[in-house]
């Protein structure tokens, strides 16, 4: 498998694709979203306003049984002024008892229909996201152990300014569901972890820990480095694993820690000479290349910035689509081109100049940030 960092980036076509697909669906999903959200603060003031001339009405009534005490007989006025108040004070009170119970009831609407705009907008980040369509800089997975199992994840960072985050699937791995030991990988490597001496020998001797006796509890890697710490669940004791430029042999930190104290196995001349850093090496390989597995079982996209702005919670998908075309549009002009020149698709749901200016149009106002950004007429 490549190593994050020099992973051969997507095919232009194939990005294009999942841009005018995925990315313009979140984009005009958003869009959608921002609208009805516009439409209730309209229902609300509009609500409001409705309210407050009921009330206006009530004022006015007042207003009018005032001036009309002024003209006709003190009692009868007052015996008008308390008939007609209880009337227009019913009337009215009922009048916005109607209006609040529609203005819930299209609030509550509204509110599911921005709801559901919303979760497929980042189920469509999710999914255009998932492919890693972006050209990488980093990538790094971690893998803690849990009260109940592994949980794992994988940052991305790319070009743009463009970072994300998915979790991982552990519970569908044959190594991560629970508690990894290197015994399943046939792997029996001995860490000297101090030199002892006996009545028999003079000389001191290594004393020796089963490595394979050790549960991973916290493991990082990067396109060039892993990190990886082991703990015995009964002593506490831990040993550390550092590891750089995977493909090389014998390339390999060890660390073994028992309560306080903290040896560096390999950088240690008396203990070192009896270490097989081959054995640790090729264990730390085959590690590897089991928690690499695990970045194609990506479950749900977690976190999302673009140019710091928090994406997943904003939506503001418009920025994100610009930050794209940003890195990518000389890319895609050229596909673009290349499209043009080319007669229309014989195969079903290939991309054409057809499809992509179909897809434009479902996008309203933000097609004319991908027509200045792809150079289309």
């Amino acid at each position: 498998m490549a190593s994050p960092s020099t992973e051969v980036d997507r095919n232009p076509i194939d990005s294009l694709e999942l841009v005018i697909t995925h990315l313009f669906d979140a984009v005009r999903y958003s869009e959608e979203s921002e609208l009805l959200q516009e439409k209730a603060k309209e229902v609300s003031k509009e609500a409001g306003e409705h309210v407050s001339k009921l009330q206006g009405f009530v004022r006015d009534v007042k207003a009018s049984l005032d001036k009309l005490s002024e003209e006709i007989e003190e009692e009868y006025a007052r015996q008008l002024a308390v008939q007609v108040s209880e009337f227009a004070n019913a009337a009215v009170g009922q009048a916005e008892a109607r209006a609040r119970s529609d203005l819930a009831r299209k609030l509550s609407d509204l509110e599911a229909r921005i709801e559901t705009e919303r979760a497929k907008a980042a189920k469509s980040l999710e999914s255009y996201l998932v492919a890693s369509p972006l050209p990488l800089i980093e990538m790094v997975l971690t893998l803690k152990r849990g009260e109940s199992g592994y949980v794992a994840d994988a940052s991305y960072s790319c070009k743009g300014d463009i970072k994300y985050k998915f979790s991982l699937a552990t519970q569908n791995s044959k190594f991560f569901h629970s508690g990894f030991t290197f015994a399943p990988l046939g792997k029996k490597i001995s860490i000297p972890v101090a030199l002892e001496k006996t009545w028999i020998r003079k000389e001191a001797s290594p004393r020796y820990e089963r490595l394979e006796r050790y549960t991973l509890v916290w493991a990082e890697v990067t396109g060039s480095h892993m990190i990886a710490d082991f703990e015995d669940l009964e002593t506490q004791a831990k040993v550390r694993l550092v590891s750089s430029a995977p493909e090389g042999q014998g390339n390999a930190t060890v660390e073994y820690t028992e309560g306080n104290r903290t040896i560096n196995v390999t950088s240690d001349a008396s203990l070192n000479k009896w270490l097989d850093s081959k054995a640790v090496a090729d264990a730390l390989l085959g590690l590897r290349a089991e928690l690499l597995s695990l970045e194609q079982s990506k479950a749900a996209l977690v976190e999302l910035t673009a140019g710091g702005d928090d994406t997943l919670k904003s939506l503001n998908c418009e920025y994100l689509l610009s930050a794209v075309l940003n890195v990518m549009a000389p890319s895609y002009r050229a596909v673009i081109r290349s499209l043009a020149a080319k007669p229309a698709a014989t195969k079903k749901g290939e991309v054409t100049m057809a499809m992509l200016k179909e897809r434009m149009a479902l996008l309203g106002q933000s097609s004319v940030l991908v027509k200045e950004a792809l150079a289309l007429g």
